[in-house]
């Protein structure tokens, strides 16, 4: 199955848009989900994913709020490969990619590579470049 932009401009806004990133899996993700991040490590299965997602009791990652801002879209058979822009806006004090001050937006450049499995995400691997 190929996933059109507009199917992952939705899929941007909808994580962008949810602060308890749990109403977004059964849609978008599949329950074998292996989700590699750079910094954070490697998490395995909804538990393990929506419990990095929602570390800030239910706010997002740990203090802050993230949105996704999607420069380049590439799709083929069962793959998406992206182009983002990451927005980080901090509601707390954190320590969320280095220490941060509420208030604080700060913002990082990702690539991302999604694998679909029955036209969800399966495997996904981010290269991730906070910038200071």
């Amino acid at each position: 199955m190929i996933m059109s932009r507009t199917a992952f401009e939705a899929y941007t806004e909808a994580f962008s848009g949810a602060d308890d990133k749990s109403v977004l899996f059964d849609r978008y993700y599949h329950p074998e989900i292996t989700f590699r991040h750079p910094i954070k490590g490697t998490f395995s299965g909804q538990e393990e994913l929506v419990g990095f997602w929602n570390s800030g009791a239910g706010e997002g990652h740990d203090g802050v709020r993230e949105r996704l801002h999607l420069k380049t879209f590439l799709s083929g058979e069962d793959k998406v490969a992206v182009e983002l822009d990451i927005e980080w806006r901090c509601f707390k004090d954190t320590e969320y990619l280095g220490p941060r001050k509420k208030g604080e937006v700060f913002w990082g450049q990702c690539a991302a590579f999604y694998e679909l499995k029955d036209g969800r995400f399966f495997e996904v691997q981010l290269y991730l470049n906070p910038l200071k």
